[in-house]
């Protein structure tokens, strides 16, 4: 009975710190895409919105062409996903007919940047554009104009 109270304890002492890593984990991954309703993503996000999310957009390398912009803000631990979310995005991607057409990484400074370029079978692209700065991971989605 004893052990039985312990275990109790425990489990109520240390179940807020897994349920907390558990919601970053969910909340910090994109959620359903609104220019393309095949593209579904998992639910959930830190979605940037606001003139904040211009100031993203403009640090975009090779954006010409691009528009309808969305984006997206992991900090603190979350940030540290970034091959989770490009494999979240790339599978939703994949799972609505896009292929990855190109990749690119790059140093702007600090940050590291790595663009995705999509394709579905009409010619229609899409671009995932991935920031990792010191303090923020920022993802951002492009449609083809």
């Amino acid at each position: 009975m004893k052990q039985k109270a312990i275990f109790l304890a425990a489990l109520l002492l240390f179940a807020p710190a897994a349920a907390q890593t558990l919601l970053e984990v969910q909340t910090a991954t994109a959620i359903a895409l609104k220019y393309d309703p095949q593209v579904r993503l998992p639910r959930g996000s830190y979605r940037a919105l606001g003139p904040g999310v211009d100031r993203w957009v403009a640090r975009v390398r090779g954006g010409n062409g691009y528009g309808n912009w969305e984006a997206y803000v992991a900090r603190g631990i979350a940030r540290r996903l970034r091959p989770a979310y490009v494999q979240q995005v790339s599978t939703a991607f994949a799972q609505a007919g896009y292929l990855l057409v190109s990749s690119e990484k790059f140093g702007v400074g600090a940050e590291t940047h790595q663009r995705y370029v999509f394709e579905d079978m009409n010619g229609r692209r899409a671009m995932l554009y991935v920031i990792e700065a010191p303090d923020a991971l920022v993802w951002l989605v492009g449609w083809s104009n």
